[in-house]
């Protein structure tokens, strides 16, 4: 891929992936509006969250990271017929272990609430992900078959998946719960099948695009072909080491749920013996989800898109041994997520009640709860640099074949996590949990460096020093006119009416742009260049194949 299709893709994922960050957020506000921070919205979080924690395992985590490595290897140096083979055989083993899952699993969260007395929040997770398991079949699909059209170089139809779940959402929230929806609990059962459903229409795209390329459907099944072993092999330790933080995030709201009271009123629990008071509230998992989905905004829109784009450049240059541009690649994509993910960290930290106050606070969802979200969001928002550059180091080591090592150490950031959760509760409330996810973070991504940087015997080049200097200068003064408009506006605009909350944000978030994109131009910048670069000339260093 040339440096400028690189760009080009990379911008192309970007434009979908924001297009589908913004109805994401419509979404999400239409749901905070109609449950706010609620034992129901409570219960939705964990069942939506079970079937995502599968798609990253046996969909775009473990199986495409595997997967990705060896089928470009069979694009680059077989037979096409082959790859397309392997593919048909691969999908065909992922739709038999799809199914048993969903049949499984199914039969587990019907059974289970009839042999146990469970709270009512817990019932109603079991009565959601009765409804929304399946999902799971259907986006596992869907991150096969995106894993393979990334590995053709082609990213359009696989970035409209999300764009899909969006629509159908709001669907389902607008007119569907409207419809058939009386109480809380009924609506949030319509939306649960808006997304099951959205699984379907997800699949749906993804078919003819992959049938354009050539792949055919008629189903292989040969578990002695040798490229699977590999697959497995690498597969097996993935599970860990990129879905780390969908992990974190899983336990994060299960703890949410546990530690808070039960809806019977009961502010105490007992433990070896003595009374406890519940460190948290009802709604602690709510607010939660909606901290990391503005999180997940500026993660989405450029570090994910990165790395999606990235990993098959990772993957070419690996197998054709091209080390010196394997780590030209790594640099510059390292000062690109800097560029943005620094920035970004700080502006959510200044911005973030600002940002509740007008895409969540109204109906159901109170001051309380913005208050308890904005605490989420300073916490999130520490390591917000952290995940961006995850997504890329991760996806450094799966495409030299490395599964273990990013396994190892995301199993200890686990443990350490659970650690952190359960004492950082007590002092910072629902906070707390988003500080234990951002510290282990943090963590994994230093540890992880420092090891590729021994494998390869690379250095961090003097562009990226100088390019993170300069990141830190401009975020230095972007945050300076970002407090100081801030504080201006909000003595003029001081009630609580939809112009005045616009003004707060949109304001402040202009000139923070700005500054930041004008201090960045000033000092030369060469990842500005890059992306705001249209024509072909001016070559960066994302490295052309070797001869």
């Amino acid at each position: 891929m040339s440096d400028h299709n690189f760009l080009k893709s990379v911008k192309t994922v970007s434009f979908y992936t924001f297009l589908s960050r913004i109805l994401g957020l419509a979404r999400d506000i239409l749901c905070a509006g109609f449950f706010g921070t609620s034992m129901v919205w409570d219960a939705f979080t964990i069942a939506f969250r079970l079937p995502n924690l599968f798609r990253r395992l046996f969909g775009e985590g473990a199986l495409s990271a595997a997967f990705i490595p060896v089928f470009t290897e069979y694009l680059e140096t077989k037979d096409r017929k082959e790859a397309w083979e392997l593919a048909r055989n691969l999908g065909t083993i992922l739709f038999c272990l799809l199914a048993g899952i969903v049949i499984v699993g199914e039969a587990t969260f019907c059974i289970v609430p009839r042999l146990t007395d469970l709270q009512p929040k817990w019932d109603l997770v079991f009565d959601l992900l009765l409804i929304m398991f399946p999902y799971v079949m259907f986006i596992c699909l869907v991150a096969f078959s995106m894993a393979i059209l990334n590995s053709l170089k082609h990213f359009l139809v696989p970035v409209l998946a999300p764009i899909i779940l969006n629509l159908c959402w709001i669907f389902g929230i607008v007119v569907v719960a409207s419809i058939f929806g009386h109480t809380a609990r009924e609506k949030i059962v319509c939306v649960s099948y808006a997304i099951l459903f959205a699984g379907f229409a997800q699949l749906g795209i993804q078919l003819p695009a992959l049938r354009r390329f050539g792949m055919d459907f008629r189903p292989i099944f040969n578990l002695s072909h040798p490229a699977l072993k590999r697959i497995f092999k690498l597969m097996g330790p993935t599970i860990f080491g990129l879905a780390i933080v969908q992990i974190n995030v899983l336990l994060d709201s299960l703890i949410a749920v546990g530690f808070a009271p039960p809806a019977e009123g009961k502010e105490a629990f007992a433990l070896f013996g003595r009374e406890f008071l519940y460190p948290l509230k009802t709604g602690a998992a709510s607010s939660l989800y909606y901290g990391d989905r503005l999180i997940q905004f500026p993660l989405g829109v450029f570090g994910i898109a990165l790395a999606n784009v990235i990993f098959p450049l990772f993957s070419a240059h690996a197998a054709r041994q091209e080390w010196s541009n394997f780590k030209s690649t790594l640099n510059n994509a390292i000062r690109l997520m800097l560029f943005i993910g620094v920035p970004a960290s700080i502006g959510l930290i200044l911005l973030r009640q600002p940002l509740v106050e007008l895409f969540y606070e109204r109906k159901a969802f109170d001051a309380e709860s913005t208050m308890r979200t904005t605490s989420v969001i300073f916490f999130y928002s520490i390591a917000v640099w952290a995940y961006c550059g995850l997504h890329v180091i991760v996806r450094a080591f799966y495409s030299l074949k490395d599964t273990k090592t990013p396994m190892k150490v995301g199993v200890c950031m686990v443990a350490l996590n659970l650690v952190l959760n359960l004492t950082l509760i007590w002092f910072f409330k629902v906070g707390g949990l988003a500080l234990a996810t951002s510290i282990s973070a943090i963590l994994q991504l230093i540890v992880l460096v420092i090891i590729l940087k021994k494998r390869l015997d690379f250095s961090f080049d003097r562009e990226l020093i100088s390019s993170f200097l300069i990141t830190c200068a401009g975020t230095l003064f972007m945050a300076a006119a970002c407090i100081s408009s801030h504080k201006y506006l909000s003595s003029i605009f001081d009630n609580d009416s939809l112009t005045s909350k616009l003004a707060r944000l949109i304001a402040p978030l202009i000139a923070s742009l700005a500054v930041y994109f004008i201090v960045s131009f000033l000092l030369k910048s060469t990842e500005l260049k890059q992306l705001m670069r249209k024509g072909k000339n001016k070559k960066i260093a994302v490295a052309e194949p070797e001869e």
